[in-house]
């Protein structure tokens, strides 16, 4: 089964049924909007005041937590928290009892004329803008209840009260955070005092980097030169003993006495028989030449040169003279036999100290590398814990300074205290903020004209159903 499309209805159709029924519609609205101005004539007037106030962020803070941190970045770096609330503590009846006392106290005329404090914590209106730090504090009251005087007074008060609560409350805080400040800075002080007397006892004791690694340096050179001369002593005893072995060994196998000079000269001996045979040669020349001499005796003259011719003859004619004496190269190894017991001794004791020195400086280094690392990690952590303590006393003066300034900012002018600075203070408005006729007329002229022409309608369907 198909559904025919709907048939449009054209323009004048409608014209022609506002037409037929202008009559119920202009009646039906201006009922409406009669009644909607007699009632609105009847309402109350009521005033609005509201004050603008801006939260102060400190200057000068402590490091955020994460938490913190995340909330100030995703906030635009205002603490959303805070000023929540501060405009929660606005309705709070305390804080309205205050400000109403307070207002009473002044003697201010109208004042009496305050609504119930349930009735004022119910109208009072604490906006916090999301796009700044501010908070607008707004209140709306009757003409019977003070109106715009008493709206404008009282947020007044209420932004007075809490610039004067919050700072009270900094102030208390302040003080005892710096008294907190100052306790730390004298334990602070008096531990590093402590710490300090206690390196200075252990560097007096036990010396300090500055000491020891000059002083290993000096023992490892000195160590180093001792095993050098021990090394050369050594040597050289060794060379000295060695020395009177060979030196004894050829002492052994050498001679004494040896030729010292050897003379060669005519033998005395031939020279004498030579003399005696001229002697005898010239005699029997002379006894030939002398008469009176026989025969027998000259024949004995003869053999007499005969005899010692054949001993000349058998005679050597030179003579050698040979002298002998001690050994020169025997007297100088014995020399140096005598010469090196004393140095080889000599050479034994240097050894023997420079051992007994060598062995001093081991003992020494040895005690020195084994004290270093412990006394070094004894100087370490003391000159931790007194690094620490500086540091801690340094961020401690940091925030007492901080302390400072801000409770020197937190009373800068009377607009601005407690962290809290009123921007804008309320003044009475004459121009009521309901009943709004503008609103009432639109609103009851629109109201009007649907419920003519719902009657319209009305009617002409029942028409139709009747017909």
């Amino acid at each position: 089964m198909a559904f025919m499309p709907q048939k449009e209805e054209p323009l004048h159709n409608y014209l022609q049924f506002i037409r037929k029924y202008d009559f119920i519609i202009c009646l039906c609205t201006l009922l409406v909007l009669g009644t909607a101005l007699v009632v609105s004539l009847r309402i109350p007037k009521t005033y609005s005041a509201f004050t603008l106030m801006r939260l102060i962020q400190p200057g000068t803070s402590s490091p955020l937590s994460s938490n913190n941190l995340f909330q100030t970045v995703f906030s635009g770096g205002v603490d959303r928290r805070e000023m929540a609330t501060i405009s929660e503590r606005f309705s709070t009846e305390s804080m309205l009892n205050a400000a109403v006392e307070n207002l009473e106290e002044n003697e201010l005329v109208g004042i009496q004329s305050f609504p119930s404090i349930g009735n004022l914590k119910r109208r009072l209106k604490a906006q916090i803008r999301p796009d700044a730090d501010y908070i607008a504090l707004s209140i709306e009251l009757t003409e019977a209840e003070g109106g715009e005087r008493n709206a404008a007074l009282l947020v007044n008060q209420l932004a007075r009260d809490m610039q004067t609560l919050r700072s009270e409350d900094k102030k208390t805080k302040l003080a005892k955070h710096q008294s907190f400040l100052e306790q730390k800075r004298r334990d602070v002080n008096k531990e590093i005092l402590q710490l300090t007397d206690e390196t200075l006892a252990f560097v007096r004791k036990n010396g300090s980097p500055e000491t020891w690694y000059p002083q290993l340096t000096s023992l490892l050179e000195q160590y180093r030169n001792l095993q050098e001369r021990l090394g050369i002593s050594e040597q050289k005893h060794r060379t000295a003993r060695g020395r009177l072995t060979h030196l004894k060994t050829q002492q052994k196998n050498l001679p004494q006495q040896t030729q010292i000079s050897e003379t060669r000269n005519h033998n005395p001996l031939w020279l004498y028989l030579r003399e005696r045979l001229t002697d005898l040669e010239s005699q029997r020349i002379r006894d030939t030449e002398k008469a009176g001499k026989s025969s027998h005796e000259l024949s004995g003259q003869d053999a007499q040169i005969a005899e010692i011719r054949k001993q000349s003859e058998i005679t050597p004619q030179m003579a050698t003279a040979t002298t002998y004496g001690t050994s020169p190269h025997y007297t100088y190894i014995q020399n140096q036999l005598i010469e090196l017991p004393p140095t080889i001794e000599g050479y034994g004791n240097e050894t023997e100290q420079l051992k007994k020195e060598l062995q001093k400086t081991h003992n020494q280094l040895q005690k020195l590398l084994n004290q270093i690392p412990e006394n070094q990690h004894t100087f370490t952590q003391l000159r931790t814990k007194i690094e620490l303590a500086s540091t801690l006393k340094e961020e401690i003066e940091k925030r007492y300074l901080e302390s400072e300034i801000i409770s020197a900012e937190s009373n800068v002018t009377a607009l601005q205290k407690g962290g809290i600075e009123i921007v804008d203070s309320a003044v009475p408005r004459k121009v009521p903020v309901s009943p709004q006729f503008k609103l009432i007329v639109i609103l009851s002229g629109v109201v009007g004209l649907c419920s003519g022409v719902t009657l319209a309608l009305l009617i002409e369907y029942f028409k139709e159903f009747s017909g």
